[in-house]
């Protein structure tokens, strides 16, 4: 089994529930580590990821992990475990927060 990460991808997008982040985008850092039988492409999944984000405009950073853990399942039909951790970089002034899911299929 194969296993790749990226680790602290960072971009600005609009991802949050509050109207300032509706409308200004913020910095994320996101890492991510997938398990599988095929070779999975790190630059793709940057771009892939990125390229989502900026899509989607997701509300919550749990709705992005649920996309996440489906899209990436289609892309590598072989990935047997999804761990990825969304980061919201300066939502708060003294704190890191965010969410992560690790996905056994």
């Amino acid at each position: 089994m194969i296993s790749v990460f990226v680790d602290e991808l960072e971009f600005d997008t609009i991802i949050g529930l509050l109207d300032f982040e509706r409308v200004k985008a913020q910095k994320i850092r996101i890492s991510m580590e997938f398990k599988a039988y095929e070779f999975i492409d790190y630059a793709d999944v940057c771009k892939i990821t990125q390229e989502e984000f900026n899509k989607q405009k997701f509300y919550k950073v749990e709705d992005a992990l649920e996309y996440f853990s489906v899209k990436f399942k289609e892309l590598y039909p072989t990935l047997e475990q999804l761990y990825m951790k969304i980061s919201k970089i300066n939502i708060i002034s003294n704190a890191k927060v965010g969410a992560k899911i690790i996905k056994n299929y």
